[in-house]
């Protein structure tokens, strides 16, 4: 702005730079942050692919580890439990997605009856964990 008759003018302008550095800030923690957030505790080595898994509202874990044992989200269950467990969680009007992580050292079979029992529960279209190639 040009001074006017020898006086300068005081410009009110907001200056977003700083705000903008603490926004790109706080989104960088929560990228790093949310990933910790959904990790289980159970070991499990997952096979390697390359397309990463849509977000849905609602998730159930279904989990085979190395020995074959079976966990609904983290509490271990029977194949012969698992039907009737995951009936009553998706029989409460939510959408749900029911994944399968089972460990790359696990038998083909102990997948497959896992499998066969989400299926005989009702569910459609159960999606199988993978971690990511990167």
């Amino acid at each position: 702005m040009k001074p006017v008759r020898g006086k300068s003018r005081i410009t009110a302008d907001i200056n977003i730079t700083p705000f903008t550095d603490v926004v790109l800030v706080l989104l960088i923690v929560f990228m790093v942050a949310t990933p910790a957030l959904y990790e289980s505790n159970l070991k499990v080595e997952l096979p390697r692919g390359t397309t990463p898994a849509e977000d849905t509202s609602r998730d159930v874990v279904v989990t085979i580890d190395a020995e074959g044992e079976i966990y609904l989200d983290v509490k271990r269950i029977s194949l012969e439990d698992l039907g009737s467990a995951i009936l009553e969680i998706t029989s409460s009007g939510e959408e749900t997605r029911v994944i399968v992580n089972g460990d790359r050292n696990v038998k083909y079979e102990a997948v497959i009856d896992v499998m066969d029992a989400l299926a005989r529960a009702g569910v459609k279209s159960p999606g199988l964990g993978i971690e990511l190639k990167r």
